[in-house]
């Protein structure tokens, strides 16, 4: 599946199971974070195929690369064993299997961005907001679907200023003032 069909599994498992920080972190990193393995493929595909072969699909799919690491096995069960120990849950074993799944159920019956992975993503898209809303209504109140929209939007925005917050400034020569 497409990289953002895996982040919006998670964010649904996030929801379900109303998961803490570390949890979710654990869910991203064995749910989503696992498709970084590919960006090495893709260094040693541009080494073969230039820049003009970056974006020409046909040309990744019919080359020899070994696109996956062992993170997308069966194998990597004695990875995810120790880490669902070392997290003290079993969240990285429910969302590496989400991933792994996802990803037999594209190659063995879908294809790449075929209409049933998009189809899915809305679905993702629809459950995280009915999700929203239902958490949203728990205060006795009721809230509109694109107030669980844009309390989707918020919190994700929240999320990423938080996280990359810091990196809003550029360094600046030492005895300088803004």
């Amino acid at each position: 599946m497409i990289a953002i069909v895996h982040l919006l599994v998670v964010l649904v498992l996030c929801k379900v199971f109303k998961l803490d920080r570390t949890e979710a972190f654990a869910a991203l990193l064995f749910g989503v974070l696992i498709d970084l393995d590919h960006v090495f493929a893709l260094v040693d595909f541009l080494k073969v195929q230039g820049m003009s072969g970056a974006l020409d699909y046909q040309a990744a799919m019919a080359s020899d690369l070994e696109w996956k690491s062992m993170l997308h096995s069966p194998a990597a069960a004695i990875i995810i064993g120790p880490a669902c120990m070392g997290f003290r849950m079993a969240i990285p074993a429910l969302a590496w299997g989400l991933h792994l799944v996802l990803d037999w159920v594209q190659i063995e019956y879908l294809g790449v961005l075929s209409a049933v992975e998009m189809v899915l993503l809305v679905a993702l898209v629809v459950a995280l907001i009915v999700l929203e809303r239902s958490d949203l209504d728990s205060d006795g109140k009721r809230h509109t679907y694109p107030e669980a929209a844009l309390s989707l939007l918020h919190q994700g925005g929240e999320e990423l200023v938080r996280l990359f917050g810091r990196l809003r400034g550029f360094p600046r020569p030492l005895g300088t003032r803004p």
